[in-house]
C-alpha cells in the first residue's frame, strides 16, 4: 500500500507539461533508433548541423536577456531549416557522392586446353 501512495503522490507532483515534454524526448529517441545512416542523404545532416551552429549563435545575439533560452530556439529552428536546405541542395545536384566501393575488372577466362578425346568441341563464341 506504501508503494500506491509513493506513485500516486509522484504523479500528482509532476505537471503535464513536463510529462508531455518526456513523452516527447523519448519517441524522438525512438525514431532515430530505426534510422541508418547508410541509406541518409549526407547533404541533410550537413545542412542540419550547420543550421543548428548558426541558428544557435544568432539566438544568442538575438536574445541578450536569456542567451540560453535564445540558443535552444535559435539551434531548434536552425536544424530544422538547415536540414530542409540541405535535402534540396542534395537533390538538385546532378550527380551524388560517390558511395560505391571499388570494383576491379571482372577475372579473364583461364585457357581450359583441347578437350580430351571423345567429347564434343566446346562452341566458339560469336
Amino acid at each position: 500500500m506504501d508503494k500506491l501512495q509513493f506513485f500516486l503522490k509522484f504523479f500528482v507532483r509532476v505537471r503535464a507539461s513536463h510529462l508531455l515534454v518526456g513523452v516527447v524526448l523519448v519517441s524522438f529517441l525512438g525514431g532515430c533508433a530505426g534510422t541508418s545512416m547508410g541509406q541518409q542523404n549526407p547533404y541533410l545532416l550537413t545542412g542540419a548541423g550547420l543550421g543548428a551552429a548558426t541558428g544557435a549563435a544568432l539566438g544568442i545575439v538575438a536574445s541578450p536577456g536569456n542567451p540560453w533560452k535564445g540558443a535552444a530556439i535559435g539551434g531548434l529552428l536552425g536544424t530544422a531549416v538547415g536540414g530542409v536546405a540541405g535535402e534540396a541542395y542534395g537533390r538538385s545536384c546532378q550527380s551524388p557522392p560517390s558511395q560505391a566501393y571499388y570494383q576491379g575488372p571482372p577475372p579473364q577466362a583461364y585457357y581450359q586446353g583441347p578437350p580430351p578425346a571423345g567429347y564434343p568441341p566446346p562452341q566458339q563464341a560469336y
